[in-house]
């Protein structure tokens, strides 16, 4: 059973309302070179390396990035200030 926001059998679902929102997820590098990803749905280039391991995917390219065993899911966070309700 889920609990606590999180899904159940290790899924993550995220809606069009959380992308709105200006949610993005967490992504970790395991590897320790300079990698670049080109996201396939946005076309933004993500930059990591063993120095600057964490970094910030838009949820629309998120399955493309985590399909690579290099990287993890760390989470969830809001970019945008949309006000707290």
């Amino acid at each position: 059973m889920a609990c606590c926001g999180e899904a159940a059998a290790g899924r993550l679902t995220i809606s069009q309302k959380d992308i709105g929102e200006g949610r993005v997820m967490k992504a970790e590098y395991l590897g320790g070179r300079t990698v670049q990803v080109q996201a396939p749905v946005t076309g933004k280039t993500y930059t990591f390396s063993g120095l600057s391991r964490i970094g910030l995917v838009d949820p629309r390219d998120g399955p493309a990035v985590l399909r690579n065993p290099n990287f993890r899911l760390k989470g969830l966070t809001r970019t945008k200030n949309q006000g707290d309700q």
